[in-house]
């Protein structure tokens, strides 16, 4: 604090002047600078205000831009304090205008950049007319330069500051003016920001037809520009748009486009999400063939995920309750997808109750019967490879229980193997049977003859067990 003293000592000994030296304004303007600048790195922003203000109240006479930029720190200082800051904005504000207009007649461009800064002061000053005013001319002028770049930047810079209060109407005139302009330069990115701010305010408006309108131009343009992340975001976008008007079957297009470019870049949780929603959109429309379609689409995608691929074709069927032929040619098929996924339990239960439909309709249901028990044998043998005997043997019953059902006998026999006890449990029984005759046997219920025969014939099958 020290230093900042010593300049504003020297700075005041400037202007004093003394018997043997004069006045020196740029030593003093000089002096005041370094105080402002030393009292806002220690953050007394009240002082360093005070220093910059005066500052350009004695450059003023010498350098007009100088005084405007220190009128520009000071209101920096003034707000760091949290006091108002306009008034020196608007000082400030002034003299850039009043110098754009002169500089322009000399050095277009840079009376254009000064005409700039102007209304982004006039902004801050909280003069929005003369801002936007400054705005308008600055972009006319730029376009009668052929400054197109210049032009694009009066004219977003307008539509930002309308967005920022709300103003849509007059924010989305100004993005339709930049989108023009970048649409001539031939830079669809741009023109679909632009449209994408355009849309945004329309939603704000509650103008959700048109809304959803430029969102698609915007999705559109990025296209384009092979911008594809960008254009799915804006489809979703006009989909959801749609969906508040309750245009469902429009809704459900805009979310397949979004998933079509989602597909594009391999990203599987989106594309599963947006395509859950353009199902849910056909149903709504009352298209329901259109809902199965995209479920049985996701059920294909994923079928490498036995879990999701199941719950795609449960959402299917749901949606063919009132089609019963539908239905069981989702069932038919979401079997046949399971079984390659090697998810046999629930392929067998799908053609089961693709066959119990069938039924109900009056029609023969021993194909699906039997591609039942052939899904149940294949999960029982798979459940003997683990050694779960329980799980098997419920399988193996299913599965004779489809094959009956199916009128498929010689399927029966085949698997009458896998239902017979295993050797050590026979083994156990006989034991068992063989010590009730002998107790029979010296009860004397059983006849001597006839308890060595029994006791004969069940010590063979035991041998042949053991074999």
């Amino acid at each position: 604090m020290d230093i900042c003293e010593k300049y504003l000592q020297d700075a005041q000994k400037a202007l004093k002047g003394s018997f043997l030296s004069k006045q020196d304004p740029v030593g003093a303007i000089r002096s005041y600078e370094g105080a402002a600048q030393c009292f806002e790195n220690y953050k007394d922003f009240e002082r360093a205000a005070q220093c910059y203000v005066e500052t350009a109240r004695l450059v003023r006479q010498m350098d007009l831009l100088k005084a405007a930029e220190m009128y520009e720190k000071a209101a920096g200082c003034v707000g760091k304090m949290g006091d108002d800051p306009r008034h020196f904005y608007l000082e400030a504000a002034t003299i850039f205008k009043d110098h754009a207009v002169e500089m322009y007649k000399k050095n277009p461009k840079q009376g254009l950049q000064l005409l700039q800064r102007a209304a982004e002061d006039f902004e801050k000053g909280g003069d929005r007319k003369t801002a936007i005013q400054c705005y308008d001319v600055g972009a006319e002028a730029s376009l009668k330069q052929k400054d197109y770049l210049n032009a694009l930047v009066f004219y977003g810079t307008a539509g930002q500051s309308f967005e920022r209060h709300k103003e849509y109407k007059k924010a989305i005139k100004y993005y339709h003016k930049v989108a023009k302009l970048w649409d001539l330069q031939n830079v669809p990115e741009n023109v679909a920001e632009n449209y994408w701010r355009m849309a945004v305010c329309l939603d704000a408006l509650k103008e959700y037809g048109y809304s959803s309108q430029f969102f698609i131009r915007a999705a559109e343009k990025y296209q384009e520009s092979q911008q594809m992340f960008k254009s799915a975001k804006a489809y979703e976008m006009s989909a959801k748009t749609l969906e508040t008007q309750e245009d469902f079957l429009k809704a459900a297009e805009s979310y397949r486009e979004a998933a079509k470019l989602v597909e594009s870049l391999k990203n599987m949780d989106k594309l599963e999400e947006l395509y859950d929603q353009t199902a849910e959109c056909y149903v709504k429309a009352g298209e329901i063939k259109e809902a199965v379609e995209i479920q049985v689409q996701l059920a294909e995608i994923f079928a490498d995920d036995p879990y999701r691929c199941n719950q795609h074709f449960e959402k299917a069927v749901s949606h063919a309750e009132d089609d019963p032929q539908l239905k069981v040619e989702l069932l038919k098929k979401q079997g046949e997808t399971l079984v390659q996924a090697r998810d046999f339990m629930k392929a067998a239960r799908s053609f089961e109750a693709a066959a119990e439909l069938l039924k109900e309709l009056g029609e023969n249901p021993s194909e699906y019967y039997k591609k039942a028990g052939e899904a149940y044998v294949l999960f029982a043998k798979g459940m003997l490879q683990v050694k779960n005997q329980s799980k098997a043997r419920e399988g193996f019953e299913n599965a004779a229980s489809c094959f009956e059902k199916a009128g498929a006998l010689d399927k029966i026999e085949e698997i009458h193997q896998y239902l017979k006890p295993e050797s050590g449990e026979r083994e156990k029984q006989i034991s068992e049977e063989l010590k009730r005759l002998k107790e029979d046997f010296e009860k004397g219920l059983l006849p001597e003859k006839s308890y060595l025969q029994i006791k004969e014939g069940y010590q063979v099958l035991l041998t042949r067990l053991r074999q």
